[in-house]
């Protein structure tokens, strides 16, 4: 046998001889017990006398308004724990962790892609919802238990009226170019401007209060990540006919 074959053929021998030395050194004796997992991490998780995840039940006790949005709306499908982490021994252990960054939460399951299903609602992000200089997190908006509320089919809770104190609010009938500038009104203030769960009711405002109360988030003497970029592109006459509309809807 040649020299140079003779000493390949011994560096590959001494290769494999290290790789199942070192195999057995690092890999964990109960690796693949039971599959394709440590086999002890089964014994080690059932000797835990708390769970780690509590599940949904366990959070009704204490959160039984957010509760109930959750089982009403379209994310009861996502658990309390996808979003906040283990329950664990809360309330013992202290708080529960609350999503600081939304738009990375949230695009995980509604960033616009080809391969989702058309019925899963998606956004490019870049577009959504307004063209802006930062990041707007998704929770300005959209109620993340029940993400339909608070969003432009209905508002975050329902407006609660005595029959003493009941509008009948009649459908408004607006010009094209005043139904693009409420667009980005209605999602946290209602179609009919009524909307106070979430956000300031305008139906019924003074005219001359919401001209410079806009006028104030346009220039940026107010400050709201949401307002700030809404009014960004308001002309004077655009505020005008956003205050004029307002103030002329039947207040709440």
């Amino acid at each position: 046998m040649p020299a140079h074959i003779f000493r390949l053929l011994l560096l590959l021998a001494t290769f494999l001889i290290l790789a199942v030395l070192a195999r057995n050194y690092v890999l964990d004796p109960s690796y693949y017990q039971f599959g394709d997992y440590r086999g002890d991490a089964v014994v080690e998780m059932a000797a835990n006398p708390a769970p780690s995840f509590r599940g949904p039940d366990y959070c009704q006790a204490c959160h039984s308004q957010r509760h109930a949005q959750w089982t009403a709306g379209a994310h009861q499908g996502v658990k309390c724990e996808v979003c906040h982490g283990a329950a664990r021994e809360h309330p013992v252990d202290g708080t529960m962790p609350k999503p600081a960054d939304t738009i990375k939460l949230c695009t995980v399951c509604h960033e616009a892609m080809p391969g989702r299903p058309a019925a899963q609602p998606q956004i490019v992000i870049e577009e959504h919802p307004v063209p802006h200089d930062g990041p707007i997190q998704c929770l300005t908006c959209h109620n993340p238990h029940s993400p339909k509320l608070g969003g432009p089919e209905g508002p975050v809770a329902p407006v609660v009226e005595t029959p003493a104190t009941a509008v009948t609010v009649a459908p408004v009938l607006m010009s094209p170019r005043l139904v693009s500038l409420t667009t980005p009104c209605t999602p946290c203030h209602g179609a009919d401007g009524r909307n106070a769960a979430m956000s300031a009711a305008l139906a019924g405002s003074d005219r001359a209060l919401l001209v410079r109360k806009l006028q104030e988030y346009r220039s940026g003497a107010l400050e709201h990540a949401v307002m700030n970029a809404v009014t960004k592109s308001l002309s004077d006459d655009d505020i005008a006919d956003l205050a004029e509309h307002y103030a002329s809807l039947p207040g709440g």
